[in-house]
């Protein structure tokens, strides 16, 4: 879709802007604009640093105020990343914080391999996995930080404070849950 200079040039400025306004080193940014029958979506997706993202939508009949709350939902979780670091002492050391674990995944199965020879769906659901996946080490804080301003839906990481695999993950009814089985043994063990 041609989106025309105006568009473009007001995207640029008003994210720049936002962005700039919280955090400093931005690497990169994109502004994608989609068309509907009601009206106009814009996501917006800026990689804050090497291993953060932040994702925002805004969704509207006009392409600019589309735009403008899509730009309003990335300061608003801009505005909370810097008030929650602002909140938060960090135990980690520069080592432990860029301690990255890759967790190299399968593809069980893919589309095409899910419907049957005959062309009528089988039962099971296939089984689809990211090829990769870094597995950070964060505090609960600092996962629960990263998986807003991601977006996303889980965030899979090693608790700093015992270095196992936990998840923090949004829940249908708009809360944070957290999976921690090594704090569930502590709790069996009564300490």
């Amino acid at each position: 879709m041609d989106t025309g200079i105006a568009f473009q040039e007001h995207a640029v400025t008003s994210l720049n802007a936002v962005v700039e306004k919280y955090f400093q080193n931005a690497v990169s940014g994109h502004v994608t604009l989609e068309k509907a029958d009601s009206g106009f979506t814009v996501k917006t997706r800026v990689a804050l640093s090497r291993r953060m993202e932040l994702e925002s939508t805004g969704r509207a009949a006009d392409a600019h105020a589309a735009l403008d709350a899509a730009i309003e939902h990335a300061e608003k979780r801009l505005r909370r990343h810097k008030r929650r670091l602002k909140n938060h002492r960090t135990t980690l050391t520069s080592s432990e914080e860029n301690d990255v674990d890759a967790a190299p995944m399968l593809i069980y199965a893919s589309p095409d391999q899910y419907t049957a020879d005959e062309g009528e769906e089988r039962d099971t659901l296939p089984v689809v996995a990211d090829l990769s996946y870094d597995i950070e080490v964060l505090t609960v804080e600092q996962a629960v930080m990263r998986l807003e301003l991601s977006g996303a839906n889980m965030l899979m990481f090693r608790n700093a404070s015992h270095f196992g695999l936990n998840v923090v993950q949004l829940r249908d009814d708009g809360s944070i849950g957290w999976i921690d089985p090594r704090g569930a043994r502590r709790l069996a063990k009564g300490v």
